[in-house]
């Protein structure tokens, strides 16, 4: 199951995580897992192009992806908004492949 957890302070998202494998299917064949990666690699792109210099730290491996908001811009707390709501829309139609936990901390 692809696990995605978003951290907020005071509202504002500072933390997204999106780590496993969907297991929706084979490797190749997994629409889940596709589906994850590709809102994920246009977010990573869309933040690196459309915010400044050290806003954010994006890392991605294998089945793992992680933005941190280094410091407050309008930008990059919209976009990483946008990436929770279009994972939210994918976990509406598969709930059994991939969760979200959106928590204050």
């Amino acid at each position: 199951m692809v696990n995605v957890e978003v951290k907020r302070h005071n509202g504002t998202i500072d933390n997204i995580l999106i780590h496993d494998h969907a297991e929706y299917a084979e490797n190749g064949q997994d629409l889940v897992c596709a589906g994850v990666s590709s809102i994920s690699v246009g977010m990573l792109n869309a933040l690196d192009q459309l915010t400044g210099q050290d806003v954010c730290d994006l890392i991605m491996k294998e089945a793992y992806v992680e933005i941190r908001l280094k410091k407050r811009d309008k930008t990059a707390e919209l976009l990483m908004d946008v990436l929770v709501i279009q994972l939210k829309t994918l976990e509406e139609n598969y709930h059994k492949y991939i969760t979200i936990c959106d928590q204050e901390v």
